[in-house]
């Protein structure tokens, strides 16, 4: 077994190839839920014959169906083959704040970002919409995003009934409702909404509906999950913008109008792919900041204080500054009454005593651990102790 989601349960089965099998109405997994189970049986019975008529030559990054699995009758569908991908990273991850301090390149994103558009409309123009577009269905490896979950696909007479709430379009949904659940057939306009929602995500670790609404009108009071059926976006004046968010103005007045025009204005419709192409990244060397403008959007309000030794007493806590960097905390622990850290500064990784543990580039999928004088550094199935005293292990 190498993963489970809400519908499938999947499984290696050789170096070139993973099976995807439907759960059944009397999976464990299903105990006690009888809409779970009803739904899981309406499935199965719709896949007998859409996965019989799956399109052909899909795109590249698509993970189509290789081969159809059946019970030992040879009629039954329980499931497909397809290729695997390996060594890749759910998109979801790029909007995590704590992944992308591990060195995850902004403009890296904006590249990946390009690539599944040109997926989405290649689907487009083949006639097939994606439906339940989400960034748990985005892997992305080297730069490159594929999509999964083909099943759920919706093209010809086969519709896609199952929507995730944070990506699926408000227009399709009951606006009087408390939530957004999916009211209407999905549409290529739906897809490139969707495909929005994961754009501002990935570049700015927050979507459209983040942050904490508190109107000073207690009768504009709302349920979090019903704000985007109210229209009620992060850049509402109302809005707490979230701190571990990246600062919208970052990005460019073009893509930030675009935000404005889709989440608020109800604008649908291809999203512009020149808005990724044209995305070009820098570094402020003033304060430090990566963004995307003519002119960093820190320096440009407020310019840099100058780094002072400092504490500051909050209540009854004493906070004393230790350290700034404009590299990356790659991570940090207390041992014994010390702090112990790892930053990553011009090309090298050192520790709080400034030793040099080793050098390059970080690599966001690397994790890292402190024990006392010991780095470890793990990456995919294996951890390396780094020890000033002794050779790797």
């Amino acid at each position: 077994s190498i993963g489970k989601g809400g519908e499938a349960d999947v499984y290696r089965l050789n170096a070139g190839a993973v099976l995807k099998v439907w759960k059944t109405p009397d999976h464990p997994d299903y105990a006690g839920q009888q809409a779970e189970q009803e739904a899981a049986r309406q499935r199965i019975e719709l896949h007998q014959q859409k996965m019989r008529a799956f399109p052909r030559g899909l795109p590249p990054r698509v993970v189509a169906p290789l081969a159809l699995a059946t019970d030992r009758s040879g009629k039954r569908l329980t499931g497909f083959t397809m290729a695997p991908v390996d060594n890749a990273e759910a998109l979801m991850s790029f909007g995590d704040p704590s992944f992308r301090a591990r060195g995850v390149a902004q403009g890296a994103i904006g590249q990946t970002l390009a690539d599944l558009h040109r997926t989405v409309e290649a689907l487009h123009a083949q006639g097939v919409v994606i439906g339940d577009f989400n960034d748990l269905n985005v892997l992305v490896r080297g730069g490159e995003a594929h999509l999964i979950d083909a099943d759920s696909f919706q093209f010809g007479a086969f519709l896609c009934r199952v929507f995730t709430e944070r990506f699926v379009d408000p227009l399709l949904c009951d606006p009087a409702g408390e939530r957004p659940v999916l009211a209407r057939p999905y549409a290529p306009a739906s897809d490139w909404y969707a495909f929005a929602v994961m754009v501002m995500q990935s570049l700015l670790c927050v979507g459209p509906y983040g942050g904490l609404y508190r109107p000073s009108n207690k009768a504009d009071k709302l349920p979090q999950a019903a704000r985007p059926l109210k229209r009620i976006t992060v850049f509402h004046p109302e809005v707490l913008y979230p701190r571990p968010a990246i600062p919208y103005r970052v990005l460019p007045d073009e893509l930030l109008q675009a935000f404005h025009l889709i989440f608020e204005k109800d604008r649908r419709g291809g999203f512009p792919r020149a808005l990724l192409d044209d995305l070009r990244f820098t570094t402020c060397p003033t304060c430090g900041l990566g963004h995307a403008r003519a002119v960093c959007p820190s320096c440009q309000v407020t310019p840099p204080a100058a780094l002072k030794s400092i504490t500051t007493v909050r209540g009854e806590v004493s906070c004393a500054r230790i350290r700034k960097t404009r590299g990356l905390f790659l991570a940090a622990a207390i041992e014994q009454g010390e702090l112990l850290y790892l930053v990553h500064e011009e090309g090298q990784f050192r520790r709080e005593d400034g030793r040099v543990v080793m050098s390059g580039a970080p690599d966001p999928f690397m994790r890292f651990a402190l024990q006392g004088e010991a780095t470890l550094v793990g990456r995919g199935g294996q951890v390396v102790a780094l020890s000033p005293t002794g050779a790797p292990e």
